[in-house]
């Protein structure tokens, strides 16, 4: 007994050494890591509501939204509209507004005409490319005519063609310019006088493409007229179940929950609606190291 209390009273004493030694020791305090992001940068990221996300132009009525349906809630009980409230003000104008789809098209037809006033214009080969496509300019359609003066004004300024063109075709955005740009830096590069020919198979190329947009986009539009038409009929009906006091189940803590749940998932089903009647436009083609090269 003796000997195993002698045991423990060195051990213990050669811990309390060895801490006392380890404790004068000064050590280096360990830097705390620097925040480089506000806090809640990770939702407002998953939201949509950061710099480049999808919601970023709406934050602000977003946040209107928010605050209005915080002081209806206050008022009313149903803290629920804090929620219900901003997603009504940002999403119903966005089912009711016309698609770009078919502006798209426009944008299309007008590129495929001023192709075919420029076949005419370099037919004779008594201008250049480049004072060609100045003359194009003041008949060219109101949709693509400021990109193309922006892209007359380079040449002007002595800018190389190429470049130009890139940033031309970067500034429409599309793939069907991409081909137009193509064709023409292809010719600015070798000169052969031969592009009223490519172009004039590249104008057929384009107008058909266009036919079949456009029959795209009428039976994509019967879709989108069907997710308006749900909304409408849904918000008829909410008004005058309201009237009637059928909303009123809703009012405790869970109905509010099951409330919540259910708009969620009606805005998800409108959601996967009109993501269906839009489609995907064509990717570029352009490599992305020479765009506005």
């Amino acid at each position: 007994m003796t000997t195993l209390i002698a045991i423990f009273s060195g051990l213990g004493l050669g811990l309390g050494l060895w801490f006392m030694v380890v404790g004068a020791q000064k050590s280096e305090p360990v830097p705390r890591p620097v925040r480089t992001e506000p806090p809640f940068a990770g939702l407002v990221r998953l939201v949509g509501l950061d710099k480049g996300g999808p919601l970023y132009p709406q934050r602000r009525l977003l946040f209107v939204g928010a605050a209005v349906g915080a002081v209806a809630g206050i008022f009313t009980g149903w803290w629920s509209l804090a929620l219900i409230l901003p997603v009504l003000i940002v999403g119903l104008p966005s089912l009711f507004r016309t698609t770009t789809s078919s502006a798209d098209v426009e944008k299309l037809t007008d590129l495929t005409a001023w192709v075919r006033s420029l076949i005419g214009v370099l037919s004779g080969g008594a201008v250049g490319l480049e004072q060609g496509i100045a003359a194009t300019l003041h008949g060219a359609a109101p949709s693509i005519r400021p990109s193309l003066a922006r892209l007359v004004a380079r040449l002007e300024a002595r800018q190389p063609i190429k470049p130009a063109l890139y940033r031309w075709a970067d500034e429409m955005d599309d793939y069907s310019a991409d081909m137009i740009a193509s064709a023409l830096i292809l010719e600015s590069e070798n000169r052969t006088g031969a592009v009223a020919q490519a172009l004039r198979q590249l104008a057929e190329s384009l107008s058909a493409q266009a036919r079949a947009r456009r029959e795209i986009e009428t039976e994509r539009s019967t879709g989108r007229a069907t997710v308006r038409w749900v909304t409408i009929v849904t918000l008829l009906v909410l008004a005058g179940t309201s009237m009637t006091g059928y909303l009123r189940g809703y009012a405790s803590p869970t109905g509010q929950v099951v409330a919540v749940a259910l708009f969620v998932a009606y805005c998800g089903c409108l959601l996967w609606m009109r993501r269906i009647s839009l489609g995907r436009p064509i990717p570029r083609f352009l490599p992305a190291s020479e765009r506005g090269a």
